[in-house]
């Protein structure tokens, strides 16, 4: 006899409700596979300082030393990689992994990414939550400050 699935439901959760401040011109973009993308204004030259966020189903019991290990070894791999620095920080009652590195691809601009991770044990369940943050080296020293601010402003909500 046929199974009838439904979704969400206990055994498959819905997505969480993510919300962020973002700063004053700030743009919605529609990205697919991301629940949230926005950049700053449109700017004549140089690389559009820009954040997105996504929501990636795991496996049970997934733990945030396993997305470390992911995340280094994407860092890695990444062109003219320069770890800039990775840690545990707490937002809102949650532990976060927080991590900013710099690349370079021959012929463009160097990037600088503020990347974060938080864990959300769902049960049947794991959603890993990424805020990602990329701005221009050549404006990284102020944009960096903003990036984390829309950072700190997250808040998660599980229905």
């Amino acid at each position: 006899m046929p199974t009838t699935v439904t979704y969400p439901s206990a055994e498959l959760p819905g997505p969480p409700r993510i919300s962020l401040s973002l700063p004053d011109g700030w743009e919605i973009l529609t990205v697919p596979g991301v629940q949230i993308a926005a950049a700053e204004p449109a700017r004549d030259a140089g690389f559009r300082t820009n954040l997105v966020v996504s929501v990636q189903r795991a496996a049970a019991g997934t733990e945030l030393s396993s997305v470390a290990a992911d995340l280094a070894r994407r860092t890695a791999e990444l062109p003219a990689h320069e770890d800039l620095g990775t840690g545990e920080l707490e937002i809102a009652g949650r532990t976060w992994l927080a991590s900013e590195y710099g690349y370079t691809q021959a012929g463009a601009d160097t990037v600088v990414q503020a990347s974060r991770y938080c864990v959300l044990d769902r049960g049947s369940a794991t959603d890993v939550v990424e805020v990602v943050g990329s701005c221009g080296a050549e404006r990284a020293d102020t944009q960096i400050e903003i990036i984390r601010g829309m950072q700190d402003s997250v808040w998660i909500d599980i229905p």
